[in-house]
C-alpha cells in the first residue's frame, strides 16, 4: 500500500516522512548508509575494488600500459579515469553513448583526484620523453541508489591503494622494453581523498540537508544528482561543487563541512581495514 502510495503521491509520501524528522528509509538527516567493500575482486585487472553504500553498487578496474609521454609534459605519465552509468543500474540510462549525467560524474571524479593531488604523474614517468605508464581506471556502476560519487571515488582509490607497477627497464640505445613482473613496487598515493554527498530539500521556511542521499531523496530535491558534494584529503578539503537546488544558511555550510570531515575518517577506516585484511 505505501508503494502505490508513493508512485501517485510522491511529494506528499515524501513530506510525510520529513515531518517527522526521518528519511523514508528510516535514517535520520545526518546518517550515512553501510559500506561494504572488496579489494581485487577482478583477477584479469592489475588492481581493483567493489564497493557498496546502501544499495549503490560500482566496480572499478585499473589497467596499466606502457606510452610515450606528451611532447608538451614530458616528465608526466597518464592518469585515465572513466564512469560508465549503465542501463543495468537505473531505468532513467539508455543503450548507447555516455548520458550527460554519466559525463558529468566521469568529470567530477576526474577533478577530484587532480584537486586532491592524491596521484604524481611524475611518478608515472619511467623515462623522460620516451616511456611512461599510463593508468586507465574503469568505473562500472552495477546499481545507482544515489550518490554515485562518493562510492566511485571510495571504489577507485581502494583500487589505487592496492596497485602495483612492475619494474620496467628501458635501453635507451636499442629502444627495448623489458617488463619484469616478479618486482613490483606500490604507486605511491598522496592522502586519501574522500567525497560526501548531499541533497538539500527546501521546505519553507528550512532547507534541510541530507547526507548520503538515495536516489529517490536526489530526485526529490530537483537533481539527477547530489546537489552538493564535499571532498577532504588528510581532513583537508580539496572540492566543493554546488549543483543548483536552495541555497544554504551559514550554519547549513558549516554543519555539512563538519559531517564531511568526520565522514572522511570513517570512510578511510573502512578502506585501510579492508585492505590490511586483503594482506593477511
Amino acid at each position: 500500500m505505501a508503494e502505490v502510495y508513493k508512485l501517485i503521491h510522491p511529494v506528499k509520501y515524501f513530506n510525510d516522512y520529513i515531518n517527522r524528522n526521518v528519511r523514508p528509509d528510516g535514517r535520520k538527516f545526518d546518517d550515512q548508509r553501510d559500506i561494504k567493500l572488496n579489494v581485487n575482486a577482478i583477477k584479469s585487472a592489475d588492481a581493483s575494488a567493489v564497493v557498496k553504500c546502501g544499495n549503490t553498487t560500482v566496480v572499478c578496474g585499473i589497467k596499466l600500459e606502457l606510452a610515450k609521454p606528451k611532447a608538451e609534459e614530458p616528465e608526466l605519465g597518464f592518469f585515465v579515469t572513466n564512469v560508465e552509468l549503465l542501463p543495468l543500474c537505473s531505468s532513467k540510462f539508455r543503450p548507447g553513448p555516455p548520458s550527460d549525467h554519466a559525463q558529468v560524474v566521469s568529470n567530477v571524479v576526474s577533478d577530484i583526484c587532480i584537486n586532491s593531488k592524491s596521484v604524481n604523474l611524475k611518478e608515472l614517468c619511467i623515462v623522460p620523453d620516451k616511456l611512461a605508464w599510463v593508468v586507465y581506471c574503469d568505473m562500472v556502476c552495477l546499481d545507482n541508489d544515489g550518490s554515485i560519487v562518493d562510492a566511485c571515488i571510495i571504489t577507485l582509490m581502494t583500487s589505487l591503494k592496492s596497485l602495483t607497477l612492475p619494474k620496467v627497464n628501458y635501453d635507451v640505445e636499442t629502444e627495448e622494453i623489458v617488463v619484469d613482473t616478479s618486482v613490483r613496487m606500490p604507486l605511491n598515493i598522496t592522502g586519501l581523498p574522500i567525497a560526501t554527498s548531499f541533497a538539500v530539500y527546501q521546505q519553507s521556511p528550512r532547507s534541510i540537508v541530507l547526507i548520503d542521499p538515495s536516489a529517490d531523496e536526489e530526485e526529490m530535491c530537483g537533481g539527477v544528482g547530489a546537489n552538493l558534494i564535499i571532498c577532504c584529503n588528510d581532513e583537508q578539503f580539496c572540492g566543493i561543487q554546488k549543483f543548483g537546488g536552495s541555497n544554504l544558511s551559514t550554519e547549513a555550510e558549516k554543519k555539512t563541512l563538519a559531517i564531511a570531515k568526520e565522514r572522511s575518517k570513517l570512510v578511510e577506516k573502512v578502506i585501510e581495514t579492508c585492505l590490511i585484511n586483503e594482506i593477511k
